[in-house]
């Protein structure tokens, strides 16, 4: 049969593992969540290079549309040149000239709207090729970073199964009657249920306790609590400084 002392020991063992797994859960949590902002981070970035090459499309159609109204332009201009040679009168042959010149200058603004456009298509277009490598920089950085955040997830995953397992074997170990003790001072205390006493000071609430309660901690004849806060306390010799 297990001694006082030993369920103390058994119930700080089992403690430690539990924070342990809390501390690795936490690490793991962490870790999912630096996947998830660096899944945003690239989906942001190929956001950006997609908006860049819908505005270049936007570009080439306006162009196309410009370059569409100048082949009009310039039918209807060889249209009315060869209308000059079968017109009789002057005055008819100034209205022809007229339109001509007019839809001469009409379709010379538009060949320099295309030029301007042709211009801006360029710039668009290296401007694209230059953040098309960036993100594919950035996204190949993101990869590796998440490959290696999942290894470190995996490797976690198996470590808080394996820190589960000896918890429960800790647990198996320890008598009934101590485990009942243990679970109703955890719903009663935050954080560590079972601390030490040193220096007649619990170390959970750092308050002074009796010293005929520290000298009974020593016999180890029974569980004994903080008068404070409750919690499991135990005798632990001072370290040495």
């Amino acid at each position: 049969m297990t001694t006082i002392e030993d369920q103390i020991e058994i119930l700080v063992t089992w403690q430690a593992l539990e924070l342990e797994v809390g501390v690795t859960e936490r690490q793991i949590a962490a870790r999912m969540e630096e996947i998830t902002v660096l899944d945003q981070a690239a989906a942001e970035r190929e956001s950006l290079v997609s908006a860049e090459k819908e505005a270049l499309s936007a570009l080439k159609k306006a162009y196309r549309e410009l370059e569409a109204e100048s082949k009009i332009n310039l039918a209807m201009i060889a249209k009315s040149n060869e209308k000059l040679r079968s017109v009789k009168t002057n005055k008819e042959y100034q209205s022809i000239l007229k339109e001509i010149e007019e839809t001469e200058k009409k379709n010379s603004d538009i060949e320099d709207r295309m030029l301007e456009q042709l211009e801006l298509i360029e710039s668009q277009e290296g401007a694209i090729t230059t953040k098309a490598a960036q993100l594919t920089s950035f996204v190949g950085n993101c990869q590796e970073k998440k490959q290696a955040a999942e290894e470190e997830i995996q490797q976690a995953r198996q470590t808080v199964a394996a820190l589960k397992e000896k918890v429960e074997q800790t647990r198996a170990e320890a008598a009934p009657q101590t485990i009942a003790t243990l679970d109703r001072v955890r719903e009663t205390v935050r954080g560590m249920a079972v601390v030490p006493a040193q220096g007649e000071t619990c170390m959970g609430c750092h308050m002074n306790i009796p010293a005929q309660l520290f000298n009974e901690l020593r016999r180890y004849d029974e569980i004994r609590f903080c008068p404070h806060c409750r919690r499991i306390i135990y005798w632990k010799e001072k370290e040495n400084a």
